[in-house]
């Protein structure tokens, strides 16, 4: 086994004393001074070093030949994000010749090889990976080059992955410890799987933990477990703008030290001792993870080699250790530049027209731009386009062509600009009206998708209305006053020909990766009332009806019969636990024959929401309609 301790700027990594490390990422939001103070507030509270990240881009991201970047809504948004939060790297320079001047150990994490090269002259003590890149062996070799010792975080990554990078990284004969990590941002307690640090240590002889939750008491379990590095994200303030804050330390938060016992309660166990990939870090993984793209356009029977083909974000394709797989075999589809590769691309699944026959009327959830591509292989009662903010502003005309469907259905956008959530009972009133605006935007970019589905009979708006919470869930008194809000703000809405049909949430709602509290629409009895009492029907999701039984201990099937009649829309999904949404139809807690023959009845649409099952040209979405077909 490679040796427990390594050498970080004269620190001993692995020793009697822990290395703390101090993440600022992109929580200076672009701002130099704000680099520094938070420099500054890492020495204060006795980090051992303070580590930034750096991005080329360019070199990052796939783009298209058009110069268009349409992706899903989370990639979207980290993108528009990082649009106003990266440093330069002067300023890099900048940052490290300030910790320099402190005795302050300065840290970066490459995200791409164009950032490893910049980074070769900074003298590093250490290189960082992170967890996005456990699975890219071509970053880690690259970062490798520089002769420097290297951490690597395995969030998002399932043990296969871990112990490939463990074997590249010994090969390549530099020292190297491996952080434990859940990559969502909070990350709930019972995701964290802390146990698994003990199995790390069967795998590598140097092991930290960098953690996402709330507080620092399962942190300092990790060192109890042998931890030698501790990662945490540090802020001034978690009220600011980006994904990160919430997920990070305040200086002066060791007050939460008095939480501890009970979030141990909820951290330790590890089922199985294997990896256990959560939800968030599924999400995440799609966002920030990266997969195999073509470098250029490539025709069926054309045979796959290496320079047509290379890695970039996001992760929706093949994993980038894949890429190997794909070499010597020929394409069995026309392939545009800048396109994913998938699993069927190495498997040589052709395409082919689908057909479904189903007695509910049926649709898929589309984007923009994938929308002529489902069209061409399926003839369903609906689409259900899922919007971005960025979408708001786009002319559809380009994207749609005239349809027979009898049905129109749009997914509200759940975060618009300046990173806000669609919220339309916050506490704040301009926060609230700001969300009325954004809902209107909805409401009016629905009206000119529906110029293309002129037999629609409705144009259903789907939305997350809002009343979540960040660190725990809101008195029940106070619902009442949150449903007043509700009614109020939508009575500021034109509505006109369409209908809002508020979505049923569950108790622990992801927002592009990390964790919140749910308050409304969410219980069933409560769901129902309201629906009867403000005139509404609803938007039923299975997956998070089933999660809020699960956690509240209720009759799933009992609730599914007081709600369905009040229901225009369904959201077909299998659930696993309070966090397992969206699993494989089947290997969930829903009882299907039971569920389906009440499905069957309703006066109800629906579309398969299956995790990710847009991925490999809709592969999720079609297992679930064949399966739901044989039932």
């Amino acid at each position: 086994m490679t040796p427990a301790v390594m050498d970080v700027g004269g620190f001993t990594v692995g020793g009697d004393q822990v290395f703390v490390i101090a993440e600022v990422g992109n929580n200076h939001n672009g701002s130099l001074p704000l680099a520094k103070e938070l420099v500054d507030a890492a020495i204060a509270v006795g980090a051992d070093c303070v580590k930034f990240q750096l991005r080329d881009r360019a070199a990052l991201y796939r783009s298209k030949a058009d110069g268009s970047r349409a992706e899903d809504l989370g990639v979207e948004y980290i993108q528009d994000l990082l649009d106003k939060v990266e440093l330069t790297l002067a300023e890099h320079r900048d940052l490290r010749d300030y910790c320099a001047s402190k005795d302050m150990l300065y840290l970066c994490t490459p995200w791409d090889e164009s950032s490893v090269d910049a980074l070769a002259d900074f003298d590093l003590p250490a290189v960082k990976l992170a967890s996005a890149d456990l699975c890219n062996p071509y970053l880690i070799a690259k970062a490798a080059s520089l002769g420097k010792p290297m951490i690597l975080s395995t969030g998002m990554s399932f043990e296969h992955e871990v112990v490939a990078a463990i074997a590249q990284l010994s090969e390549l004969d530099v020292p190297f410890a491996l952080l434990h990590c859940n990559s969502a941002y909070p990350a709930p307690e019972t995701d964290i799987q802390l146990n698994y640090i003990g199995r790390m240590r069967e795998l590598h002889g140097l092991i930290g933990y960098s953690g996402h939750e709330r507080g620092i008491a399962i942190s300092l379990a990790a060192v109890a477990l042998g931890a030698k590095l501790i990662e945490r994200h540090i802020t001034l303030d978690r009220g600011m703008e980006g994904p990160d804050h919430l997920a990070s330390l305040e200086p002066a938060e060791f007050r939460q030290l008095v939480e501890g016992v009970r979030q141990l309660e909820k951290a330790l166990p590890c089922p199985g001792m294997r990896r256990q990939v959560s939800q968030g870090e599924l999400l995440n993984r799609e966002n920030l993870g990266k997969s195999v793209i073509a470098v250029t356009a490539i025709k069926s029977g054309d045979v796959f080699t290496q320079d047509k083909l290379r890695v970039a974000s996001p992760g929706q394709g093949l994993a980038p250790y894949r890429l190997a797989d794909l070499l010597g075999r020929s394409a069995c589809r026309d392939i545009e530049q800048g396109d994913f590769l998938f699993e069927s691309d190495i498997d040589g699944a052709e395409q082919k027209t689908l057909k479904f026959d189903l007695p509910v009327r049926w649709g898929v959830p589309v984007r923009y731009h994938d929308f002529l591509q489902y069209h061409s292989r399926i003839a369903p009662d609906l689409y259900e386009f899922h919007l971005s903010y960025r979408d708001l502003s786009v002319d559809p005309e380009p994207y749609l062509k005239p349809v027979a469907c009898s049905r129109l259905v749009v997914h509200a956008p759940e975060l618009f600009e300046n990173s806000e959530l669609l919220d339309l009972v916050a506490d704040d009133e301009a926060y609230r009206q700001r969300s009325i605006a954004n809902l209107q935007r909805v409401v009016d970019a629905t009206q000119r998708i529906a110029a293309f589905f002129p037999q629609a009979d409705a144009q259903l708006i789907v939305a997350n209305v809002g009343g979540f919470s960040a660190d725990a869930p809101l008195p029940v008194a106070r619902r009442e006053m949150l449903y007043q809000r509700f009614s109020e703000s939508c009575a500021q809405i034109d509505f006109g020909p369409t209908e809002l049909i508020p979505q049923n949430m569950a108790p622990f709602p992801w927002h592009f990766g990390g964790q919140r509290h749910q308050n409304i629409f969410m219980m069933p009895d409560e769901l129902a009332q309201k629906a009867e009492a403000l005139g509404l029907r609803l938007c039923l999701d299975l997956s998070h009806l089933q999660m809020t039984c699960f956690h509240f201990e209720l009759d799933f099937q009992a609730a599914l019969r007081r709600l369905l009649p009040l229901s225009a829309h369904l959201h077909v999904a299998d659930a696993k636990g309070t966090n397992g949404e969206g699993v494989l139809m089947g290997t969930g807690d829903v009882d299907w024959p039971a569920t389906w023959a009440q499905i069957r009845e309703a006066d109800a649409s629906f579309i398969p929401e299956v995790w990710q099952g847009h991925k490999d040209h809709g592969a999720g979405f079609w297992a679930a309609l064949v399966y739901l077909q044989s039932l």
